[in-house]
């Protein structure tokens, strides 16, 4: 991973933490934590998801959007109930 990378994730993790203060995550949601990264343009989308046994299995808890110039957060979503990754869930029932 980049430098730039690395602190951009690292403004990310603060953020999600913060939003995510009383988020009922169960120790097995816990264990399946996974950490993903989008890249758009100049902003940086990571996506805190509880893996599945497949990619459409995922569970998406939250969104965090950072900007690489300014190094600002830009949005936050928190998904409770966590919510199907739209990418991996095409022709899922």
């Amino acid at each position: 991973m980049s430098a730039e990378l690395d602190e951009l994730e690292e403004i990310a993790r603060v953020a999600t933490l913060k939003a995510l203060e009383g988020y009922p995550l169960t120790d097995e949601m816990r264990q399946n934590l996974t950490l993903g990264v989008n890249f758009e343009g100049d902003t940086r989308v990571f996506e805190l998801y509880i893996a599945g046994e497949r990619p459409r299995d995922a569970l998406v808890i939250s969104q965090t959007t950072v900007d690489r110039k300014t190094k600002r957060v830009l949005a936050i979503q928190v998904f409770n109930p966590p919510r199907r990754d739209k990418k991996d869930a095409k022709g899922a029932p």
